[in-house]
């Protein structure tokens, strides 16, 4: 008939995957929620009953051949593509917290290993996902954490740039940054990561606003990081609108 325009071509197939994961997903976590809320959970039964429902949801997070009971494959178990949409980040901003460390652990590895495809990726902002991730490295033990810092500088410059300039990455990079015994007990981990942002600090505005939101808290190791850090920076290669955010951070560590 004339006057209807044609119809819509479907989504690719890695869309369609998506959708059904997200939704396969949802439904685990619901049914996770309902036995939480009946009186069984308190029994033994209903703690080994809990520890099944919440391995079945977090096997539906996984990349796709990842079976229920695996172990986690390389680079993370969580799927990228869940990582790198706005439905798949609200899904484990949801299922985060229920996790325990060791899961918690695996979500996180996950984002750092697929760090440069979440930095390129178009999702808005969801504000839950970079508050859980923000939170979630205190949560996790120091060794742990120090390996998630130890691997981020393998991704280069350009992708460091593009992290900082993505809410949830840069709110990731605050949390393992902050880690409360990170800077005492790992030290050579948050000094290599602080060596990859280095040369983002003579032109990338993010890079100080990382700065900004940390140095407040650093006391102690941290504190003497940071001044080492500062230390290097090269004044005469930083640019003409980061040269004023370089002298309040010096100036907030002199205090």
């Amino acid at each position: 008939r004339r006057g209807l325009s044609p119809p819509r071509p479907p989504p690719p197939p890695s869309r369609w995957h998506t959708r059904s994961q997200v939704a396969a997903a949802r439904e685990a976590l619901i049914g996770l929620r309902v036995h939480a809320s009946s009186a069984a959970v308190r029994t033994p039964a209903g703690q080994e009953q809990r520890r099944v429902l919440l391995e079945r949801l977090f096997s539906r997070l996984r990349s796709p051949g990842g079976a229920e009971g695996a172990p986690p494959p390389e680079g993370g178990a969580v799927s990228p593509e869940l990582l790198c949409c706005e439905k798949g980040q609200k899904l484990v901003a949801d299922v985060m917290p229920l996790l325990p460390p060791p899961l918690l652990a695996a979500v996180l590895q996950a984002v750092v290993a697929h760090l440069g495809a979440i930095a390129r990726s178009k999702s808005p902002r969801v504000t839950s996902f970079c508050s859980g991730l923000a939170a979630a490295p205190k949560l996790l033990p120091v060794e742990q954490a120090a390996a998630l810092l130890a691997a981020l500088p393998q991704h280069g410059e350009a992708s460091l740039a593009l992290a900082l300039g993505r809410p949830e990455l840069s709110a990731l990079l605050l949390g393992l940054l902050c880690h409360p015994h990170v800077a005492v007990e790992a030290r050579p981990a948050v000094e290599a990561a602080y060596q990859a942002l280095l040369p983002l600090l003579h032109q990338h505005e993010q890079a100080w606003a990382l700065l900004d939101a940390i140095v407040p808290g650093a006391d102690g190791a941290h504190a003497d990081v940071l001044r080492a850090l500062l230390g290097r920076v090269d004044s005469a290669a930083v640019s003409a609108a980061c040269a004023p955010r370089l002298e309040a951070v010096r100036a907030m560590l002199a205090q």
